[in-house]
C-alpha cells in the first residue's frame, strides 16, 4: 500500500494551516482503483461542518475538459470536423467581423471548430456585452445557441487562428454540439458521458434537494484573506443557458469517474468507452507551437505546458514530475484535474475559493509531483 502521507501533510500543513484554505477535497485514482481519498477543512460559512464525500462544488473551468470530450465524441464519429467552419453549425457566425482602421471588415481567416478548441477564434471572456444584454432582455430564458450567437454582434479581438486568448470559445463549442447532435447540451452530456460513466451528481443546475450539499464559496482578496461570495454560478447566464466553459456543478466522486476514464484510454470504471485512446491522444497533442502564431499562454499548473484541444498538455518534462502528454485544466474556485494515460493515473482536487492563485499560487503542482514520487513513477 502506497504511503501518501506527504500529500496529506501538504494539505494539512500548507493548504489548510498555512494558506488558510477553508476546505480541500481530493481523489487520486490509477487504473480504476482509488489510491487516495482525502478531505480536510470545513464546508460551511460558520466553519462548523467538516467536508463530506458527497459535497458539491462549482467546477468553473474544469467544465472545459468535459465539454471538449463531448465535442471530440462527435469529431470521432465524423459528425463534426475539426476544420469545419463554425458557421456550418451556427450560421450567424458568417457575420463575424473585426474593426480595422475604424471600419468593420470580414475576417480573412475562416473561423473553424479547431479554433474553438484551441481558444484562438478571436473571442474574449466578456459576458456582459450589449448584444448579450439585449438578447437576455428580450428573452430572460434565452438558451445557449441564442446567447452564443450574440457573440458575433461584437467585433472579434483578432483574426481567427492568430493567437491564443482565454475566452468563451468553449461556450460556443457547446452550442456546436447542440446543433450537431440535435440535443440540448446537458442532455447530450448526460446520455454520452455522465450516465455511461455512472456520474449521478453532475449538471448545469443544482436541484433544490441538493442545495444543502453545495460547499460555501469564498472570494480571495489577498494571501490568506477571503470573504463569502454569492453561492451560485454567474456563468449560466439564464435558466436555460448552459456554459460549456464554466457552468457545471459536480462532486469529487463524480468528476473523478470522468478523469479516470480519460486516463484509462477512454474506458470508465463501468466498462463503457466514451472516447477512443487515439482521440484522447489527439486532445493532448500541443496545438500552440505549430498552429497558433502567437503562443502567449499561461497555465496555473505551472511551467512546461502547452495547449491541446481544450486542455493543457505537458510538453517539457523537466518542468514537472509527470510525463509528457499529461493533461487537464483547473477552475476559478480552485478545482484541478490531471490525467496521465501513460500510467492510467488521474487526480481531481476541489476547493471553493475564487481568486485562489493569490491564496495558494501554483498550489496544485506539489500534489501532482508528490503523487508521482509516492508511486515511484
Amino acid at each position: 500500500m502506497e504511503d501518501f502521507s506527504p500529500v496529506i501533510e501538504y494539505i494539512e500543513k500548507t493548504l489548510i494551516a498555512e494558506k488558510k484554505v477553508p476546505g480541500c477535497d481530493l481523489k487520486i485514482m490509477r487504473g480504476h482503483e482509488t489510491l487516495l481519498r482525502y478531505s480536510s477543512g470545513v464546508r460551511d460559512y460558520a466553519g462548523t461542518q467538516p467536508i463530506r464525500n458527497d459535497d458539491i462544488y462549482m467546477l468553473y473551468s474544469c467544465t472545459k475538459p468535459m465539454t471538449c470530450a463531448a465535442a471530440m465524441q462527435l469529431v470521432e464519429k465524423g459528425i463534426i470536423g475539426l476544420d469545419d467552419p463554425v458557421s456550418k453549425y451556427l450560421p450567424e457566425f458568417k457575420n463575424a467581423f473585426l474593426i480595422k482602421d475604424g471600419k468593420q471588415v470580414a475576417p480573412q481567416n475562416t473561423m473553424t471548430v479547431r479554433h474553438l478548441f484551441t481558444m484562438s477564434a478571436g473571442f474574449d471572456y466578456n459576458r456582459d456585452t450589449q448584444p448579450i444584454r439585449d438578447v437576455i432582455s428580450a428573452n430572460p430564458h434565452a438558451g445557449t445557441i441564442d446567447i452564443v450567437n450574440a457573440l458575433v454582434a461584437s467585433p472579434l479581438q483578432f483574426e481567427p487562428g492568430e493567437k491564443f486568448l482565454y475566452s468563451m470559445c468553449h461556450d460556443v463549442l457547446a452550442a456546436v454540439v447542440e446543433v450537431a447532435s440535435g440535443k440540448r447540451f446537458s442532455e447530450y452530456m448526460n446520455e454520452n458521458i455522465w450516465q455511461p460513466l455512472g456520474m449521478k451528481d453532475t449538471g448545469f443546475r443544482l436541484p433544490p434537494e441538493q442545495q444543502h450539499r453545495l460547499v460555501a464559496l469564498y472570494e480571495c482578496d489577498g494571501p490568506g484573506s477571503y470573504y463569502p461570495f454569492a453561492n451560485k454560478s454567474e456563468f449560466n447566464l439564464t435558466d436555460n443557458y448552459e456554459s460549456g466553459g464554466a457552468g457545471l456543478y459536480s462532486t469529487v466522486e463524480d468528476y473523478s469517474l470522468f478523469a479516470d476514464a480519460m486516463a484509462c484510454g477512454g474506458k470508465g470504471i463501468t466498462g463503457k468507452q466514451i472516447l477512443k485512446p487515439e482521440t484522447i491522444d489527439l486532445m493532448r497533442t500541443d496545438q500552440l507551437g505549430s498552429y497558433v502564431m502567437d503562443t502567449r499562454f499561461g497555465c496555473a499548473a505551472g511551467p512546461g505546458y502547452g495547449y491541446g484541444l481544450g486542455v493543457r498538455t505537458l510538453i517539457d518534462e523537466s518542468a514537472s514530475r509527470s510525463t509528457p502528454g499529461e493533461f487537464g485544466w483547473d477552475g476559478a474556485a480552485g478545482s484541478y484535474v490531471m490525467m496521465d494515460p501513460e500510467y492510467a493515473l488521474s487526480i481531481f482536487f476541489a476547493m471553493h475559493v475564487r481568486g485562489w492563485p493569490a491564496l495558494i499560487g501554483c498550489g496544485h503542482a506539489p500534489i501532482r509531483d508528490m503523487t508521482y514520487d509516492v508511486l515511484g513513477l
